[in-house]
């Protein structure tokens, strides 16, 4: 039988075990972009960015990098939720983003190999095209922030 204390320590281990995991791995997983289609369904909602301005926009990025795409209009925001870009007025809120790491974003513009970046809602998912590939399974910020 379990003690308070060996259930307190359990459940504390678990809990680091768990953060550790989540905050140590790669964020993201890039797919061929028909299989991202049949995956994740059709694009809502879309906009172009730049990948040489993409790129620039990551040298500011120490690990983690995060996207929202809302009424046609972006915001990239860095470690720690620093903002990084947007087309509009941005007020920083506690607004959902979807988290990659920045090594993800840059596999997927090497592998992609174009000039042009296509950030996409699709119906329950947030992902980012480039050329034939495409990146998802991104983490929801928050919580999974850091």
């Amino acid at each position: 039988m379990f003690t308070t204390k060996k259930a307190v320590f359990c459940t504390m281990f678990f809990i680091m075990l768990l953060s550790t995991s989540i905050y140590s791995q790669e964020v993201g997983q890039i797919f061929d972009k028909n299989e991202a289609d049949k995956l994740y369904g059709i694009v809502l909602e879309k906009m172009v960015i730049n990948a040489d301005e993409l790129k620039d926009i990551l040298q500011s990025v120490n690990d983690k990098v995060m996207f929202l795409l809302e009424k046609k209009q972006i915001t990239i925001l860095g470690d720690n939720r620093s903002l990084l870009y947007c087309n509009t007025n941005f007020i920083e809120t506690n607004q959902l983003f979807h988290m990659f790491s920045k090594n993800k974003v840059i596999e997927l513009l090497y592998k992609g190999n174009e000039q042009t970046v296509i950030l996409e809602n699709r119906k329950e998912v947030f992902s980012i095209t480039v050329g034939n590939y495409t990146l998802e399974t991104s983490f929801p910020c928050p919580p999974f922030c850091e």
